[in-house]
């Protein structure tokens, strides 16, 4: 099974690059995890036509077979140990990947929250889209961690 993180556009600021793929490197040790970046809308547009071509662009590198998880304010939260609950079931159960989707600023369309399966919300504060998925890349790894008994968890 194959764990994807799918995102618009890539962290500007190096620190977030770096906790992100360091965590990215960890995870590798217990499933194959890659991150797609998808490139954000350019030129000057509305922020509806922003919201619609991103999501276009990511609707384009979801797979039918996918599982897709979309990070949204709305969406359903978990302690670390139960969402290490729901990897775990759904990397045992989902026949394609598990693509876990975080919106440019401006968030997703509607066509991309009703073709989730779930969606996840990191936490009831707002956070900017890159500390977002150093947040998501490290509970990932701390999933993981659990699965396998590691001590990072404690």
């Amino acid at each position: 099974m194959k764990l994807s993180i799918l995102t618009v556009g890539k962290p500007g600021e190096s620190f977030y690059l770096r906790g992100v793929e360091e965590y990215l490197k960890r995870s590798q040790r217990y499933v194959q995890i890659e991150w797609l970046i998808a490139p954000p809308s350019s030129g000057k547009q509305s922020v509806e036509k922003v919201i619609a071509s991103e999501t276009q662009t990511l609707l384009k590198l979801v797979k039918p077979r996918d599982h897709l998880v979309l990070l949204d304010k709305e969406g359903k939260t978990f302690t670390s140990r139960a969402f290490s609950s729901w990897i775990e079931g759904a990397l045992g159960e989902v026949s394609g990947r598990v693509v876990f989707v975080i919106g440019g600023p401006y968030g997703v369309g509607q066509e991309l929250k009703t073709r989730s399966n779930l969606m996840l919300s990191l936490s009831d504060m707002t956070l900017p889209h890159e500390l977002c998925l150093v947040f998501l890349t490290e509970q990932i790894y701390r999933a993981l961690s659990i699965i396998a008994g590691s001590s990072y968890h404690h």
